[in-house]
């Protein structure tokens, strides 16, 4: 079985039919992934969701952006975006992030991502390609689990494993080791990875159930780590 049946099978084997997704009603500071990303997120032309599974985040994001793309790796996945997104502006890429030969080169004005750049096998190719799709001054928003938060160093402190997205020290599904997660993350080493491709950081949140007070301290006290950035205008 390879990578593109594991994930399908990861995420069941049942009829598609449209999900009623509905909006969030966001209240004080960013409580998980998508919030945060709505949180920072500006208006623009066209945003690209890295990583799109069923088109929740775009359906969020719908009032902002006059075109709606994801890219998703798996066909599952996608054939659900395109039926959640029926009737939105909404165009759809299969493929994997290191080759988005789908998108010309700065021609996106906003890139997010939530908690996919940790299934990414090369993640240095990935932000290339990042940089390169993106428009000069356009902004990308990338969160992802925070593994030097509070609870994943209690647990490594008593030798085990601090998965981030399956329990049992990774081993909870049969299918995907740790849900697919290839990569593990703190705030320092996202920030460093966008660096490294060119991008100039804006800014860092952290969040979570009890708000604001995630973001004290998000190095320790944030479950994931968002790190907002945007490419230089030359």
């Amino acid at each position: 079985m390879d990578l593109v049946d594991q994930y399908d099978k990861f995420y069941g084997e049942t009829e598609l039919i449209a999900e009623n997704l509905v909006d969030l009603k966001m209240n004080g500071w960013p409580k998980d992934r998508t919030e945060a990303i709505i949180f920072s997120v500006k208006s623009g032309e066209s945003v690209l969701d890295v990583g799109s599974g069923n088109g929740n985040l775009l359906y969020q994001l719908r009032s902002k952006f006059t075109h709606l793309i994801g890219l998703e790796y798996s066909p599952k996945r996608m054939q659900q975006a395109e039926l959640n997104l029926a009737g939105h502006n909404f165009t759809g890429a299969l493929g994997s992030a290191e080759r988005m030969n789908a998108f010309d080169s700065n021609s996106i004005d906003c890139i997010v991502s939530a908690d996919t750049i940790e299934h990414i096998p090369d993640v240095y190719l990935a932000c290339q390609e990042f940089f390169r799709v993106l428009r000069p001054g356009g902004s990308i928003i990338i969160n992802t689990p925070n593994i030097a938060f509070v609870k994943k160093r209690a647990l490594l402190l008593f030798g085990r494993f601090p998965s981030t997205s399956q329990k049992n020290e990774g081993l909870g599904s049969d299918i995907l080791f740790d849900g697919g997660h290839l990569h593990y993350f703190t705030f320092r080493s996202l920030s460093l990875l966008l660096v490294k491709s060119g991008f100039q950081i804006d800014s860092r949140i952290g969040y979570g159930k009890f708000g604001r007070i995630h973001n004290i301290y998000p190095q320790l006290l944030s479950g994931g780590a968002q790190v907002v950035a945007h490419k230089p205008v030359v």
